[in-house]
């Protein structure tokens, strides 16, 4: 039980962060949620390293923003989680559903996040 709430707290975090909010409040919620050495893949790009997902984030929020988004549902077993979640614009219309797929480290940071949208 212990390993699925953190990896749901985690999860939201990681979400979050992809919103329209502060610099210092996405690398709080990232470095709460990813491992520094993280790798990340979606059709809008790829990376490695904290950082890297940082300047993705902010790149995303730059090209769409105000993009916000919500999950709709979380799948836990034996430590992995796939999600499902819709994307919004400012104004509260649903543009996208999509879903991820995230495998944790020891401490239950992401190390490897698949976007599919």
């Amino acid at each position: 039980i212990m390993a699925i709430d953190s990896l749901e707290r985690r999860w939201d975090a990681y979400l979050a962060a992809y919103g329209p909010i502060a610099a210092a409040e996405r690398e709080r919620l990232l470095k709460q949620s990813v491992s520094d050495d993280g790798v990340f893949t979606n059709p809008g790009g790829e990376g490695k390293t904290r950082n890297g997902l940082i300047a993705h984030i902010e790149d995303f929020q730059r090209k769409m923003p105000g993009t916000y988004f919500k999950t709709d549902k979380v799948f836990v077993h034996h430590g992995e989680l796939l999600a499902i979640w819709s994307m919004y614009k400012s104004d509260d219309t649903k543009i996208a559903t999509g879903y991820n797929f995230v495998r944790p480290d020891k401490d239950y940071r992401f190390s490897y996040m698949a976007g599919f949208f």
